[in-house]
């Protein structure tokens, strides 16, 4: 227990606060004593000192017995003992299975599919009920389970049907999961089983096969599960086992206990090495590391060759000799890849917790937003065939992808289409030829198979997958998640469309913190948030409760049969108690409705920023899907082929598919109801994103409502899950658009002061030897805290802080610049922003622009800086820089050294088709890969938003390159490094962007486009193939032409000049005067003799001489003009498409017809 003593004044007394593990808390008011009433009290007896009664006192226990329904177990209703649960003494989940084991009083081990559990606890599932969810009842143990270890949770070495138990019984148990029959049973310890461990990677084979078991009689066994006997037993303990840690190398198993002593046992032999007591034992534990590498460093550099061999520890031996043949490069090269093992993130996690040892367990359930969006894609991606990947875009045909530059799900799935298309045909008819001979269906180990159901003459193989687990997940989380009760509209389309499940109770929620702490939420702040409720909303009337019963809180991490026994029954007629159990039916509705709908949005601001963040993250995962329904808890496919009645589908061999299809038959006005049907799921989705991110609080009420922070929707402005990263984009635009120019300009005076300037250098994000501030902090803010080896202790430095907030002032001051800030020309991708929707903000005016000055050169240095170890390339902060530059670079533009920015964003981009098939690939990328679609995405922003910038800046920077290598002797790497020869791909991808969308514009530097465009293409194959085959983008103006013989090309400018490409080395682009006006039209006769132009403002159309003059066509060719005629002035309007205005076409060497917009003809001859 704990007591803390609160200060006090001279109007309120100081008060002593005691809480304990039985979850109470008693608080006393500490009376004011004076000198001489101590004098007295001392003159009394000891027996007759004074008593305070305490002022207050409310216990968890007291709350929940006061409850309308005791809070719900986990596997309520699963064999409980005379209609009462059992009390829970153990929990394990198994993520890979979906499943969750509770040990129990009886010792008896329920197993449960840990989804459909919580379903049917949680929510209003009426088409699930008890009887249908599967259910393992393992009994073996003759008292408590007291633990519980699923090995195969912690290493992949062990086997995954392996499942091991400890009792009070004084045995461990190997239990074979899937068939629920007991292996073997170990019995070396002299009490109850207190813990079972894993040992580390390291360690040797014999060892690498066992598990490590702790009893209450102070020993420590290793317990080999493929022999199936004890190999070590340390007995020699004289206090209780506090903890154990390892030293694989040196063969070493610490053992602490609790009275501080340290027993360091070699485990190979079962020797006691050492008995160590204070300073050295605290040494010991801190230099034990679980993961332990093989290095120099982690042997014990005091055991010599004779002693490690006196002692009879060989793993030392060994390693001692390794490390003087080899080099330490050698010994890293010589490990093998796969024996390091990476913590893998779950989309769902369930522990068991309590705090108390008499007490049952009570279960949390963690859900990590990114694992499970994660898997999602990754398993919608597996449904897809290699074809339609590669159509898509994510993967190249023909282009080979090298591991080393993408994730752990990319590889996944690359690997995965490799085996389909090697061994689809074979792996497909093995499957379907077992099934058909056995007349089940295959199923992986986890699930039991079952017949076929379908309809005659279909051979349809049916496989449950992952897939399934990961649906039944997301549908739990975005049914506890979902604002139920704000738009009966929309909870009757998520129920009935989307198949989302309304909860039935209360759920509870809670935080995890950076440093690693959780806040929970408990019945006394629901009471407290629901009497704010009923006093503030005259329309939401609670029931009245007697005998003083708080309102009901009944949490998603509830307690599992916590205080059964105190249910108490009333008494009276059979009317009265069906009375009693309708008004507390009701009481309980209209709880949840004034919950659902006022009380959960004011937890806390963190709290709402993580459920807007998850709800709307994952509806838009879920409207990208082609399969995105959850009906009769299974996934509702659009696709015939994987249909099932009772499963979900998997990825199924291509002749497997055909097959089902075929047997399907649909038609015509099947596929258009199925493609209605899909239109309907995901206008669904986007209308419950919608909900959340925009209309949530208009319906909730801004008084009912917690506003998401802008601080933590800023540092995941660039978060590594691309759904995640624009769910939070979404919301802070939202929210700074809500709070309007008033709670803008507060948010800026609060973070204008943190944005870096000339501060102290050790402090500031503008010094480029600072350390890694802000970047490593939204490195850990994107950092799941659950996955997290430590907590992040240097939190609390102050350097790390003033960093952490300069980080967040850039992006935060970034984006209030970049979309409320003033621009010095109308955004060309704005068409539609009116005055009125368009409010300058202050300190990013033309008058008052120090804030976009000084914002602009943090942006621009965090994209400048080169990388070093302090500060490095491709860190969250830096991709926000880039893509805070490319969206508000109407803002930052005459700040900017737009050249700079230019090429630094393309240095970024080079590779872009290897490291970026897709721009919408979903799945996290490597951080160069993520950086490198950022940059892509700021150029496009930047060149549609200032499509003159980008082409004369793009060929100011040609212009230079070509002179440059004109006036270098030699071809120096310097300049064949640049980036203009490395970034060519996406160069051209920006001309094709802008000519795609903004035509004109480009059409007004045509002679500067096509300048860039013939530095970027080869000059051989543009000869060989053409322009027209090369780069048709360009061809679409009328005013190109290219000569298939002289293989020159001409282009028409705006200012009425006629430039022309000799397409030779070091050649120059020559311009001559050829009208008074834009020329429109050009075209070059067939036998490239002769060229034609037009202009619609002196209204003339001129014919040239392209031929050489000279002989042999040695020398200067000339473009002379030949000949001009006047035509007739064509009608143009502020409407007139100029780029569709003419069109030359030559009918022959000597005649040419002018078409006209409106469809009249001309014809002319030399």
């Amino acid at each position: 227990m704990t007591f803390n003593k609160g200060k006090g004044d001279k109007a309120s007394p100081p008060l002593l606060i005691r809480g304990d593990s039985e979850g109470q808390v008693t608080m006393w008011t500490l009376p004011t004593v004076s000198e001489r009433q101590m004098t007295l009290v001392r003159q009394e007896s000891f027996d007759r000192l004074p008593a305070l009664p305490p002022k207050c006192s409310k216990s968890l226990k007291d709350v929940w017995k006061s409850l309308y329904e005791t809070p719900p177990g986990i596997i309520d209703g699963f064999h409980d003992h005379k209609d009462k649960p059992l009390k829970i003494t153990a929990t394990i989940y198994v993520p890979s299975q979906g499943k969750v084991a509770c040990g129990r009083s009886n010792g008896s081990i329920v197993i449960a599919v840990a989804t459909q559990s919580i379903i049917l606890q949680l929510l209003e599932d009426k088409t699930l009920e008890h009887k249908d969810v599967p259910l393992k009842v393992l009994d073996g143990h003759d008292g408590t389970v007291t633990t519980l270890l699923y090995p195969f949770n912690e290493n992949t070495r062990y086997e995954p049907q392996h499942l091991l138990s400890g009792g009070s019984d004084f045995s461990v148990i190997l239990w074979d999961m899937f068939v629920g029959t007991r292996l073997h049973t170990f019995t070396v310890h002299g009490g109850e089983i207190t813990q079972l461990l894993v040992p580390p990677m390291n360690c040797n084979q014999r060892i690498l096969t066992s598990i490590c078991s702790v009893g209450s009689d102070h020993t420590v066994a290793l317990l080999s599960l493929k022999e199936r006997k004890c190999i070590m037993l340390a007995g020699r303990h004289l206090f209780p086992v506090q903890t154990i840690k390892w030293r694989p190398l040196d063969d070493f198993m610490v053992v602490s206990c609790s009275d501080g002593t340290v027993y360091v046992w070699q485990m190979e032999t079962g020797h006691l090495d050492r008995v160590v007591h204070g300073i050295t034992a605290e040494d010991i534990l801190s230099n034990c590391d679980e993961n332990a590498m093989p290095m120099d460093g982690l042997v014990n550099p005091n055991i010599t060759l004779s002693q490690a061999l006196k002692r009879r520890n060989l793993a030392t031996f060994k390693n001692l000799a390794q490390q003087k043949l080899q080099t330490p490069g050698s010994i890293i090269q010589n490990q093998r890849p796969d024996q390091v093992v990476k913590p893998q993130n779950y989309a769902m996690y369930i522990q068991g917790v309590r705090t108390n040892v008499r007490d049952p367990d009570a279960h949390i359930i963690y859900f990590d937003t990114e694992a499970l969006i994660v898997q999602l894609l990754t398993d919608e991606y597996a449904m897809m065939s290699p074809g339609e990947l590669e159509a898509k875009g994510f993967i190249l045909p023909s282009y080979e992808i090298p591991g080393s530059e993408f994730s752990d799900a990319q590889a996944k799935i690359l690997g995965m289409l490799t085996k389909i298309k090697d061994k689809a045909d074979s792996l497909g008819q093995k499957i379907q030829s077992k099934a058909e001979g056995a007349g089940f269906s295959p199923v992986h180990s986890d699930v039991q198979a079952s017949p076929v159901k379908g309809r005659k003459k279909e051979k349809r193989v049916v496989v449950t997958d992952v897939n399934n687990l990961t649906l039944e997940i997301a549908r739990l989380f975005m049914s506890s998640l979902h604002a139920w009760g704000l738009d009966p509209d929309l909870d009757k389309l998520c129920m009935n469309k989307l198949g989302l499940i309304k909860p039935k109770v209360p759920l509870s929620f809670g935080l995890i913190s950076r440093n690693g702490h959780m806040c929970l939420m408990l019945p006394a702040w629901h009471r407290r948030l629901l009497q704010e409720v009923k006093s503030s909303d005259s329309e939401v009337k609670l029931p009245q409760a007697t005998s003083d019963k708080p309102t009901l809180l009944s949490q998603i991490e509830t307690t599992s049969g916590m205080y059964s026994d105190s249910d108490q029954e009333g008494e009276g007629s059979p009317g009265s108690k069906s009375k009693i159990k309708r008004s507390t039916a009701e009481a309980l509705q209209e709880e949840l409705r004034a919950f659902s709908t006022k009380s959960r949005w004011q937890i806390s601001s963190g709290v709402t920023t993580q459920h807007l963040l998850s709800v709307i993250s994952t509806a838009n995962t879920l409207m990208s899907m082609t399969n995105s329904a959850f009906i009769n808890r299974r996934l509702k496919s659009s696709r015939p082929r994987h249909r099932s009645s009772k499963s979900f589908a998997a990825p199924q061999p291509p002749h497997l598919v055909e097959g089902g299809d075929s047997s399907e038959g649909g038609s015509e006005d099947e596929t258009d109801g199925q493609m209605l049907h899909q239109a309907q799921i995901k206008q669904g989705w986007s209308l419950l994103a919608a909900l959340h991110c925009v209309l949530l609080p208009e319906m909730v009420g801004s008084e009912n409502i917690k506003s998401p922070q802008l601080e933590m929707l800023a540092r995941r402005w660039q978060d590594r899950c691309l759904e995640i990263r624009e769910a939070a984009q979404a919301l802070l635009l939202a929210e700074l658009r809500r709070i309007g120019p008033a709670g803008r300009k507060a948010i800026v005076d609060e973070w204008s002061p943190y944005l870096p300037t000339y501060v102290d250098p050790n402090l500031s994000l503008m010094n480029a030897e600072t350390q890694k501030g802000g970047e490593e902090d939204d490195e850990d803010d994107n950092m799941d805290p659950m996955v997290s080896d430590s907590p992040l202790h240097r939190g609390s430095s102050y350097s790390f802080e003033s960093r952490r907030k300069q980080a967040t002032a850039i992006v935060m001051l970034g984006v209030i610049g970049a979309e409320f800030g003033h621009e010095i020309e109308p955004n060309r991708r704005k068409v539609e922003v009116t005055k009125k929707s368009k409010k300058e903000q202050e300190g990013f005016t033309l008058s008052n622009y120090s804030l976009s000055r000084h914002t602009s050169k943090a942006l621009t240095f965090l994209l400048q800086q080169p990388p070093s170890r302090k500060l490095p390339a491709h860190t969250p902060i830096r991709r926000a820089a880039i893509d805070l530059i490319g969206r508000g670079f109407t803002v930052w533009e005459p700040y900017l050294d737009v050249s700079a920015v230019l090429l630094g964003l393309l240095e970024l981009c080079v590779d872009s088709d290897r490291l970026v098939p897709s721009m919408t690939f979903g799945l996290p990328l490597s951080p160069a890969a993520d950086a490198c679609r950022t940059a892509r995405h700021a150029l496009s922003l930047i060149a549609t938003a200032r499509p003159p910038a980008f082409i004369i800046t793009m060929a100011k920077e040609v212009a230079r390159f070509n002179a440059m290598l004109q006036t270098t002797q030699s071809q120096h790497s310097q300049i064949q490094n640049s980036v203009l020869i490395r970034a060519k791909v996406e160069i051209l991808r920006i001309i094709e962007l802008l000519v795609e969308k903004m035509p004109n514009d480009v059409a007004d530097h045509l002679v500067e486009a096509m300048d860039v465009t013939i530095h970027c293409l080869d000059v051989p194959q543009l000869k060989s193939k053409g322009l027209q085959e090369l780069f048709p983008a360009i061809c679409r103006f009328s005013m190109v032409s290219m000569c298939p013989i002289s293989k020159r090309i001409w282009v028409g400018a705006k200012n009425g000049g006629l430039a022309f490409y000799d397409l030779k080395q070091h050649s120059k682009c020559q311009v001559i005067t050829a009208h008074s006006g834009h020329i429109v039209a050009t075209a070059i006769a067939a036998d490239g003799k002769h060229l034609a132009t037009y202009s619609h403002t002196d209204n003339k159309l001129k014919f040239w001489q392209t031929a050489s003059s000279s002989l042999f066509g040695i020398g200067s060719q000339q473009t002379k003009l030949l000949k001009q005629f006047a035509t007739q002035p064509l009608p143009i309007t502020n409407l007139t498409n100029l780029l569709k205005l003419v069109r030359l076409v030559w009918i022959d060497n000597r005649m040419l017809i002018l078409l006209t917009l409106d469809g009249s003809e001309y014809k002319y001859s030399i």
